[in-house]
């Protein structure tokens, strides 16, 4: 703690457990009061005002008798536009990386035929992605070489596709849609998310448009007990930002 600093000390432990959090210091649990005031050498009223504005922030939660837990177990998402599931953890204080497990090119006769496409070679990107250190999603993207091919060099390890789309490929998504469908998740997937068999998640397939040609096919696999997708709506409107459809299955 720099105590000639014109910063007030509350907010310097704050900016310095903002970054503990996203490395992913606390996944086992969040410091005592009495611990940080030992270790910052800080008083009690520098802590709590610290902790106050980490509970705004929704990254903790203070309970009496029980202290101080982080509340990075769910994060939340609302739809109705194109987003970026990371950008909205970053912005949240978390730090988003993921973890490369294949980058390059692929032959899909399939997709070109859903693409329209009389060219079948497609850039394809599967990373598992997380937050500080917490495993959130399996995600694979699809996009036509023609569009991407500046994208195979690129280290996707800490930016964001549309991004990078955007900056070398000189396009990204005008419009979209999203269909959602709960999963159990099979074994070899449970193991890649870092979590128990059989568990709950949902697998999301995300087609985007860059105008009228279709420009990405992505499938992610989130995990259920770490992300919430949250739809507004309004009963004076006539639409609403999500639209909801029902298939029954026998």
């Amino acid at each position: 703690m720099n105590r000639k600093s014109p910063l007030p000390l509350w907010s310097q432990l704050l900016e310095d457990l903002r970054r503990r959090i996203s490395s992913g210091e606390f996944t086992e649990r969040f410091p005592t009061d009495k611990e940080m005031i030992e270790h910052y050498q800080v008083s009690r009223q520098t802590v709590r005002e610290a902790v106050r504005h980490l509970e705004q922030d929704g990254l903790v939660v203070r309970h009496r008798g029980r202290g101080t837990i982080l509340s990075h177990s769910r994060f939340e998402q609302r739809l109705g536009s194109i987003y970026s599931l990371f950008r909205e953890l970053e912005r949240c204080g978390y730090q988003q990386n993921s973890k490369v497990l294949f980058q390059g090119s692929v032959i899909d006769e399939a997709l070109a035929c859903q693409f329209q496409l009389t060219d079948d070679n497609f850039f394809y990107l599967e990373r598992l992605r997380y937050a500080g250190a917490l495993e959130v999603a399996h995600d694979k993207v699809h996009i036509p070489m023609s569009y991407a091919k500046p994208l195979l060099n690129v280290a996707f390890e800490h930016t964001f596709l549309y991004d990078e789309l955007e900056l070398r490929c000189h396009i990204s998504p005008t419009s979209g849609e999203e269909r959602f469908s709960p999963i159990v998740l099979p074994p070899s997937e449970s193991e890649l998310l870092g979590c128990k068999s059989p568990s709950a998640a949902l697998s999301i397939r995300r087609v985007t448009y860059f105008g009228a040609a279709q420009l990405e096919v992505r499938d992610t696999i989130v995990r259920g007990d770490r992300y919430w997708f949250v739809s507004s709506f309004d009963s004076a409107k006539t639409s609403n930002s999500t639209q909801l459809s029902q298939t029954f299955y026998s």
